[in-house]
């Protein structure tokens, strides 16, 4: 309807929107109303490198005014049983129990491979797991068994045996896999650690 409306416009008030946004695209009577909303929020000429856009900032007023009405937090309570039944689901699927923290958000997790291996198989196999460097291709071991794919640990940089894992938009499914797989690569360098 918008982009209807503005196509529309007498011509005089064209050329006035041509002139606004010819340093986006030579044919500025093509863009869309959603993108000069876009555009408009990054001072249009910053369009390519501007903060948050238009579309965000009004997404982020209207999560916001969900949580003013929403008076008895229903909403930010269900968020909250999800996420801490993901974590509980990828940690139960390494066999790992992990302790209650009423503080801790578990918006992400991190999965650190020598402090897992040492909660299952103790200090000597840490010991032994960091002397091997045994860590550095978990990443990409996980993405090829599980098709998932997860962000280092410690930074792109940093060469570190652990993942961060967001609890926020993965399936059921994918956190058990995640979990199994860990497992799965820490009972392996077990049973490596201890045939020698």
């Amino acid at each position: 309807m918008f982009d209807d409306a503005m196509r529309a416009l007498p011509e005089a008030q064209q050329l006035q929107l041509d002139d606004r946004y010819k340093t986006l695209t030579p044919t500025p009577r093509d863009i869309k109303f959603i993108d000069r909303i876009v555009a408009d929020s990054r001072a249009v000429a910053l369009n390519h490198t501007a903060g948050l856009s238009l579309p965000q900032q009004v997404q982020m007023a209207m999560f916001s005014l969900n949580c003013l009405m929403d008076l008895e937090d229903k909403y930010k309570d269900a968020c909250k049983r999800i996420i801490r039944e993901r974590f509980n689901t990828l940690y139960e699927n390494m066999g790992i129990t992990v302790e209650e923290d009423k503080d801790r958000v578990d918006y992400y997790t991190l999965l650190e491979l020598d402090t897992l291996g040492g909660k299952l198989y103790g200090d000597e196999f840490v010991e032994w797991f960091k002397a091997s460097n045994k860590g550095k291709d978990f990443l990409f071991r996980l993405a090829h068994e599980t098709g998932v794919i997860l962000l280092p640990g410690k930074g792109f940089d940093v060469v570190h045996a652990s993942v961060r894992v967001s609890l926020a938009n993965l399936t059921h499914h994918e956190y058990e896999l995640i979990g199994r797989e860990t497992r799965r690569v820490l009972d392996e360098y077990f049973q490596e650690f201890m045939a020698q």
